[in-house]
């Protein structure tokens, strides 16, 4: 996880281009030649539409949800009293 402030536009405009770089794999091969699936990196197959809905969960987050890019908080301990 970064260590930055979610809500800050440099970290919100980054993760803006994280989401349309995934919306772009994903809809790259079914735009072109109607594909459902690309291979990565690995050579590896990867059906497109995940890459298209993951993508579009990244945008929505990085416009409207800033808080989702943040890093868990830890959780409070509770404090069980003895009896």
């Amino acid at each position: 996880m970064l260590n930055t402030n979610p809500k800050a536009p440099l970290t919100r405009s980054v993760a803006f281009l994280v989401g349309l770089s995934a919306l772009g794999l994903g809809l790259g091969p079914i735009l072109s030649k109607g594909n459902l699936f690309y291979t990565n990196w690995f050579g590896e197959l990867v059906f497109a539409p995940f890459a298209i809905i993951f993508g579009l969960l990244i945008i929505w987050g990085a416009l409207f949800k800033p808080e989702i890019l943040d890093r868990p908080q830890a959780r409070a301990k509770r404090k069980h009293s003895a009896k």
